[in-house]
């Protein structure tokens, strides 16, 4: 019997097109929470790969961007971010955010958007408009450390997605307090994660502010963010940050609860009735 095709790349020769996906994956399976970047024959190791094998993959992930080369090795790529976006979840973020936006938007009489992250930038996905002329538009996007609610998926998101944020720089001024130092930027993303809410001080455009909040999965990964924004005087944004962190933990937990009840019809779980009642 002539061997299977992952046992004769395990004998030296080209893996097959399952053990490159099988390796593919314990490389990036290696990868830490705390990991800035990762030399390559460390996380070859980690895989469990010889070093030549694990160098051949890396640099082939690299070329499809998957992974990017760093000062200290290689990190995550932006295509892994980008790739984590088109998931289902991702994809039923605006129903769920509905009923959300309107009772915030009736509490705080103020603009509210919701937006995910593309790239290095905050996209606006829905806008629930008050009469007050902001330039915001569903479809738009902005630099993501330029206002309140990109500054808020950032602060929990992956490391790399900030420095890769930094690394585009220059950090271009929009509005009059525009942070447009890279140390100033990860000073304040840090207070962002402490506090869970961030804010846009005049930093995305003249006359504007705001209060966001990061709406995270269970496990703690960024689905998208929330904000309620004013012209300047108008509203409070301390006062309404509770408000906006609330309304971003349960939609979170909306979210969570509606993939649960498809991943249990799918699987020919309970009846849709009984799970609903459950939930």
């Amino acid at each position: 019997m002539s061997p299977s095709p992952a046992t004769r790349a395990g004998n030296g020769d080209e893996p097959s097109r399952t053990g490159m996906l099988e390796r593919s994956f314990a490389i990036l399976g290696a990868f830490r929470p705390t990991d800035r970047a990762v030399p390559p024959a460390q996380l070859a190791r980690r895989a469990g790969l010889s070093k030549a094998t694990g160098h051949r993959i890396i640099q082939e992930m690299i070329s499809l961007g998957v992974l990017e080369k760093a000062e200290d090795g290689v990190r995550l790529g932006l295509r892994m971010f980008e790739l984590g976006q088109l998931v289902p979840l991702q994809r039923n973020l605006r129903r769920a955010a509905l009923p959300f936006m309107s009772d915030l938007r009736e509490a705080t009489k103020a603009t509210v958007h919701l937006a995910i992250l593309d790239g290095t930038d905050a996209l606006y996905v829905e806008i629930m408009q008050r009469a007050d002329n902001l330039p915001s538009r569903v479809g738009g996007r902005i630099p993501a450390y330029a206002t309140g609610v990109g500054k808020a998926m950032l602060a929990f998101s992956p490391s790399y997605v900030v420095d890769r944020v930094i690394d585009e720089g220059p950090l271009r001024k929009l509005g009059p307090n525009t942070i447009t130092d890279p140390q100033e930027l990860r000073r304040e993303l840090a207070t962002i994660r402490r506090n869970g809410v961030a804010y846009d001080r005049e930093e995305s455009t003249p006359g504007v502010v705001c209060a966001a909040a990061p709406i995270l999965s269970l496990d703690g990964a960024v689905v998208g963010g929330i904000s309620v924004t004013a012209p300047t005087g108008t509203i409070s944004p301390q006062r309404v940050a509770p408000a906006v962190h609330i309304a971003a933990l349960g939609l979170g937990r909306t979210l969570q609860r509606n993939m649960e009840f498809r991943t249990e019809d799918a699987q020919g779980g309970d009846e849709p009735e009984q799970i609903a009642r459950e939930a």
